[in-house]
């Protein structure tokens, strides 16, 4: 019964509130829920036209229960702290909306621009008849209209000038191929004139290989011997001659003996494998004969002996040539003293000017006249103008390929043979 009460109860109330506001309105019968408010008026905005709710609403809504709310209440000072905010909210609008209504106020008093719409339309040129058509003017060249034409004063510009660029470079030609190139084909050599083919080079470079091969043996013999004999071996990093300066030697020899074989020429390089000996000068004579007794006792043939001591022009010192009795390869042996050593490597580049090709007589004349004055300065060591080489007592001729080699068997004390040790390293 409560219920229906308080449902009675609301109904009467927005019946009652419903027609007050009718009959205020002139709107006769109820026609919406919600009041309308008028529109408002382009100058001034009227402020609070729409009509207050009446007081039986107001008691109606006070009277309504509310439902409990599941939030948390918030405490004292927290709602006087909104109530102000919303309080600052409310006069910072207010004082918004004043300033908008000024500003409105004085653009109404300020004489505006008429629109594009208002102002009147230009008058129309009134229409003139034409009976004779007027004849197309005649045109004119270009170059006329050209001339015609005022040139326009151009202005200073500041703009910096182009830079230029460096013109392209060309590939550089392509060089003809050198005769080196050309004879990669049949594998043969050449330099300065000089010609090797290419049966000839293989044969060289067989000598070549076997040079190399011989020297292991022949190097430890030549370290024993300036052991015992108190010698210095002198380039020994040199030991083994470069393979161009054999190539070199070979067709130089080949190209003055034109019947000449490769093998021929190679049969006369003994200095594919070479050493140097140098002594004092107060000891040079006795180690030459030492070394001698030595390289006889482990079965080395002499082949040649050169002692220049007694020249009174030119080189100095004493070149020999040797056959190693273990691989039967020739090397040559060199004995010098300190000056007469350093003689030899001054005038080394004269040596090798006079020995080329293109170098002419006269030049070589005037190459044997400095290295004469080159070696008259080394003194010769007392008694060895008088060194000789091994006796020879007997000849052992042996035949390769159809050639005849010699080998001399030199004459040794029986006390003077020592047996061959290797160095210790």
């Amino acid at each position: 019964m409560k219920i229906h009460r308080a449902h009675t109860f609301r109904a009467v109330a927005w019946t009652v509130t419903a027609t007050a506001l009718a009959s205020t309105l002139s709107l006769g019968p109820v026609a919406a829920a919600e009041p309308v408010c008028p529109p408002a008026e382009p100058q001034q905005k009227p402020a609070n036209t729409c009509p207050a709710p009446s007081a039986k609403k107001q008691a109606a809504k006070k009277q309504a229960p509310r439902k409990p709310t599941a939030k948390k209440q918030t405490s004292d000072k927290q709602a006087a702290a909104k109530k102000q905010a919303a309080r600052k909210q409310a006069a910072e609008k207010q004082a918004a909306r004043k300033q908008a209504a000024e500003k409105q106020a004085a653009r109404k008093q300020t004489p505006q621009a008429p629109t594009v719409a208002c102002r009147p339309p230009k008058p129309k040129p009134a229409a003139t008849c034409q009976t004779v058509p007027r004849k197309p003017a005649a045109k004119k060249p270009a170059a006329e209209k050209q001339a015609s034409r005022k040139p326009s004063p151009q202005k200073p510009t500041t703009q910096r000038p182009p830079r230029k660029r460096p013109p392209a470079k060309r590939p550089p030609a392509k060089k003809p191929p050198a005769q080196r190139k050309q004879l990669k084909k049949d594998h043969g050599w050449s330099y300065e004139g000089l010609y090797i083919d290419a049966a000839d080079l293989r044969k060289v470079n067989v000598f070549l290989a076997r040079a190399k091969k011989a020297e292991r043996t022949i190097s430890p013999q030549v370290r024993s011997i300036a052991r015992r004999t108190k010698a210095t071996v002198v380039g020994f990093e040199d030991r083994l001659r470069k393979p161009e300066s054999i190539k070199r030697a070979v067709a130089r020899t080949m190209q003055g003996n034109p019947t000449m074989t490769a093998d021929e020429a190679l049969g006369r390089i003994n200095d594919s494998v070479r050493y140097i000996l140098q002594w004092p000068d107060r000891s040079y004579v006795k180690g030459v004969q030492d070394t001698t007794k030595l390289l006889a006792g482990w079965k080395n043939a002499n082949l040649r002996w050169s002692n220049t001591w007694a020249r009174p022009r030119g080189y100095k010192g004493i070149n020999t040539a040797w056959r190693a009795n273990n691989s039967g390869h020739p090397y040559e042996l060199q004995f010098h003293t300190p000056k007469s050593r350093a003689a030899q490597r001054q005038s080394r580049v004269l040596y090798e000017e006079a020995h080329r090709s293109n170098t002419s007589s006269q030049r070589r004349a005037q190459i044997q006249g400095q290295m004469n004055r080159i070696y008259t300065s080394v003194p010769c060591p007392a008694g060895s103008q008088l060194l000789n080489g091994p006796r020879r007592r007997s000849a052992v001729r042996k035949v390769v390929n159809g050639r005849h080699y010699v080998r001399s068997v030199p004459v040794m004390a029986r006390n003077t043979f020592t047996a061959y040790e290797p160095p210790t390293r």
